[in-house]
């Protein structure tokens, strides 16, 4: 019959096994990820050849100073009107219908190349070459929805600034 157990011994592990475990854990996630640290490292190359990881590394050094020069240009007066003022155009930018958007930043970008156009061939126009402009349709409609436009902004101002 067999002797009973009357010690149990604990297996130590010894600082050196510990590292030979972590060593090994960090061998097993880089073999894992190969392409994420490839891709990593050669981001890190370009960005040390065009100097910028230099200026990242510059900017950490001086962390506290560039932290202070920023929170002294924050507590400017006129920094207060323009971070208000991010916010209402945010606030305006969220209020727009997408479509009606796009719609006009199509249209404005068609009246830029047109007044281009205009611009590089030097025109001019009289009275009475406005008075036709105004018989085309397609200046008729832009009248128009400047009209609508003037007239919405016009309520609005009427209203007064506590609206």
């Amino acid at each position: 019959m067999a002797k009973a157990i009357k010690q149990i011994e604990e297996s130590k592990v010894t600082s050196q096994e510990k590292q030979s475990e972590d060593l090994f854990a960090i061998i097993k996630l880089v073999s894992e990820n190969r392409e994420a640290i490839t891709t990593s490292m050669e981001i890190l190359g370009e960005l040390k050849q065009t100097g910028v990881l230099d200026m990242f590394k510059g900017a950490l050094r001086t962390r506290e100073k560039i932290g202070a020069i920023a929170l002294e240009q924050i507590n400017q007066p006129s920094m207060h009107n323009t971070i208000k003022n991010a916010f209402n155009i945010i606030e305006f930018l969220g209020s727009i219908n997408p479509d009606q958007m796009k719609v006009l930043l199509s249209a404005l970008r068609k009246g830029m190349d047109e007044f281009s156009e205009s611009v590089e061939k030097n025109e001019h126009i009289g009275i009475w070459g406005m008075m036709r402009s105004i018989r085309d349709p397609k200046v008729n409609t832009v009248i128009t929805s400047m009209l609508g436009f003037l007239n919405g902004v016009g309520q609005e101002v009427d209203k007064g600034p506590n609206a």
